[in-house]
């Protein structure tokens, strides 16, 4: 699989006990270069550098299309009340995961909004971090038994992060994650 990767998402997972995951869940990670100009914490600049030293993330080749289909949908973003303004490195990352055909990493509030209003974005697959967990479970890459484990893990990222997850997507992440268990 391939993701695209933005800054929120990737702060947040810098400081996990278990980011490695990330490696093993992607093949390709695309990271566009305003998104690195927005690194400022240690911990993170390491995290990132070790994944472009491995190969694991690569700059996205931004190009005059991808610059056009911002300036486009910069503005029609402006014009819909339902969605927040979004700052460029964000809409950036919308752009690369559409073109991309990819799965966009993100904790962003507006990028969620971008999806849900948005015709031609709305094929564009956002996960967040509990998405993450809930695919690298599917895959194998995190081992549990029971519900009990899967929070576990939540409860870990959340005290390594200090990002807690919402009640209400909680819920439908644990009703998944049963049904799985039950197969």
């Amino acid at each position: 699989m391939i993701a695209v990767i933005d800054t929120c998402f990737i702060i947040d997972w810098a400081r996990y006990r278990r980011k490695n995951i990330l490696t093993k869940l992607f093949k390709l990670i695309l990271i566009h270069e305003e998104v690195l100009a927005q690194i400022r914490s240690p911990i993170t600049i390491n995290f990132i550098s070790n994944l472009l030293s491995q190969g694991v993330v690569k700059l996205y080749p931004w190009s005059s299309r991808e610059e056009e289909a911002f300036n486009r949908l910069r503005e029609e973003i402006v014009l819909d009340p339902r969605i927040p303004a979004l700052e460029r490195p964000d809409i950036l990352c919308l752009i690369m995961a559409y073109m991309s055909n990819s799965i966009l990493l993100s904790e962003n509030k507006g990028i969620l909004r971008v999806i849900a209003f948005h015709p031609k974005y709305s094929a564009i697959k956002v996960w967040t971090a509990l998405e993450v967990l809930e695919n690298a479970v599917y895959r194998g890459l995190l081992k549990i038994n029971d519900i009990k484990n899967f929070l576990q893990l939540v409860k870990e990222y959340e005290e390594d992060t200090k990002h807690f997850f919402n009640r209400t997507r909680m819920n439908i992440i644990e009703m998944r994650i049963r049904k799985w268990l039950e197969k």
